[in-house]
């Protein structure tokens, strides 16, 4: 890629003792800086766009896929969490998908990331937020569900309530180290998540199966369908 390219300028500025590379344009109103301050984030459009930029990185990048690839064959979770009885097939028919959570979303991880990274003043840009979020997936310390891709869709849509003793990973461990990066909104999500799964297991509030029926497992044209019988 050359150094230059037409009516593009790269720039640098210093602030707060950092050295900050920006993308200048004498056609552009703004200025996009590499390395976002503080003063960015004030701006609440901005902020939401750019945790959504991190969760971008993240999905895309081939380690987010290996870690997924790692949790099936090497962990062992290949089959649903909410219907174990279902079995992904050689054909790709039924697949098994991971779900972030049952409490926290990747946006919440990535929104306690940035937090942590402007609390301890470091440079923050998408590709070095996703970096970290990546890491702690293969520290085991992002909790994640393996769902049916029909039940995953369910529990985004809140119809299947998940107790959080039945994720897997070390979401302890990581609330330990940036817990103090929380918001109030999250903390209280948090909170009311686990007292919710004290009180009781895992729900599908009648969504999957009724009762006096059970549940039929089919594949039709390539997708899971649910039938009572």
């Amino acid at each position: 890629m050359p150094k230059n390219l037409p009516d593009i300028e790269y720039k640098t500025e210093s602030s707060r003792n950092k050295v900050i590379p920006i993308v200048d344009s004498p056609n552009s109103m703004y200025q996009i800086p590499l390395y976002k301050s503080p003063e960015y984030f004030s701006n609440l459009e901005s902020y939401v766009n750019f945790i959504k930029g991190c969760e971008r990185q993240v999905r895309i990048n081939d380690r987010y896929k290996k870690y997924i690839w790692y949790l099936k064959n090497v962990v062992g979770l290949d089959h649903c969490q909410v219907l174990p009885e279902v079995t992904p097939d050689d054909n790709g028919k039924i697949e098994i998908e991971m779900h972030h959570g049952p409490i926290f979303t990747l946006y919440d991880y990535c929104e306690i990331m940035v937090e942590y990274f402007l609390l301890k003043n470091r440079k923050v840009s998408t590709v070095r937020i996703a970096d970290a979020i990546l890491d702690e997936h293969w520290k085991n310390r992002i909790q994640v569900v393996m769902l049916l891709s029909t039940v995953h869709e369910e529990v985004h849509n809140r119809n299947i309530f998940i107790n959080y003793k039945q994720a897997f990973g070390d979401l302890n461990t990581f609330i330990k180290k940036y817990g103090v990066a929380m918001s109030d909104v999250l903390k209280e999500k948090l909170n009311k998540y686990i007292d919710r799964s004290m009180l009781y297991d895992s729900n599908d509030f009648g969504i999957l199966a009724l009762s006096n029926t059970f549940l039929n497992v089919e594949r039709k044209n390539n997708v899971v369908s649910f039938e009572e019988e």
